[in-house]
């Protein structure tokens, strides 16, 4: 495939996603799409320290939202603590996350509430999941997490994005990202933009690597999940 085949692809679902989307994109340029035609991620400044990133991952939408969704998706990452309050896996969640950050910053703390876009999944086939913060859950994570690294933590206030995922084909899903993240404190929002932008790459192939945990995990006789339309994705 090539920029203007996946030109067509997008083309075939953006009136979904402009009328449907909680966070419909930009359109892509050319370029960005040819990037991700390529296997590559392209990347998008947006406004407000916004980032965004287009790329074709070889895995089917079922199972990238399974992995993108998976409650064991961040064990892997050493910064960052994770408690889901309420939901699991493919659910609508509540979800706790600490980042550790290297001295002299605070280590920085969130709540977030994730939810599926059914309307949009049902009008172009698009699933998407999205996150903000959810100030006023924070203090009651204190009880379910370390209460000395929750005291010594910074709310953040901005934490906002979106994945949607759009099928190519059977075995290939395009992957559009975008996030809103302002760390607040002394940490400009510019180097928090600029540190998204740079974890990109490894976020995609990070995505394809434990999609296939995942598949494997959900093989014959698997605990069902709902996909982004809201119907139980079969076991593989």
């Amino acid at each position: 495939m090539d920029g203007a085949a996946l030109a067509v692809v997008w083309a075939s679902v953006s009136g979904g996603v402009g009328a449907h989307s909680v966070l419909p994109p930009a359109p892509p340029s050319s370029a960005v799409l040819a990037e991700a035609a390529a296997g590559k991620v392209g990347r998008v400044a947006l406004d407000e320290a916004g980032v965004a990133a287009w790329g074709v991952l070889p895995v089917s939408q079922p199972l990238l939202w399974l992995t993108l969704t998976d409650d064991h998706l961040s064990d892997s990452v050493d910064a960052l603590a994770e408690t889901a309050l309420e939901g699991r896996w493919s659910s609508p969640k509540l979800l706790y996350q600490r980042i550790d950050l290297p001295w002299p910053f605070a280590d920085r703390h969130w709540v977030l509430r994730l939810a599926n876009n059914t309307p949009l999944a049902r009008a172009s086939g698009v699933w998407e999941r999205s996150w903000s913060v959810d100030e006023g859950s924070l203090s009651g994570a204190r009880a379910r997490t370390d209460a000395e690294l929750f005291d010594s933590s910074t709310a953040v206030a901005v934490n906002r994005g979106a994945w949607l995922l759009v099928p190519v084909d059977g075995a290939h899903t395009l992957a559009v990202y975008q996030a809103w993240t302002d760390l607040g404190g002394n940490i400009p929002a510019e180097a928090a933009e600029s540190w998204a932008r740079s974890s990109l790459t490894g976020l995609y192939a990070g995505l394809t690597k434990h999609s296939r945990v995942v598949r494997a995990r959900y093989g014959s006789g698997c605990e069902g999940q709902l996909g982004g339309d809201g119907v139980p994705i079969p076991c593989f």
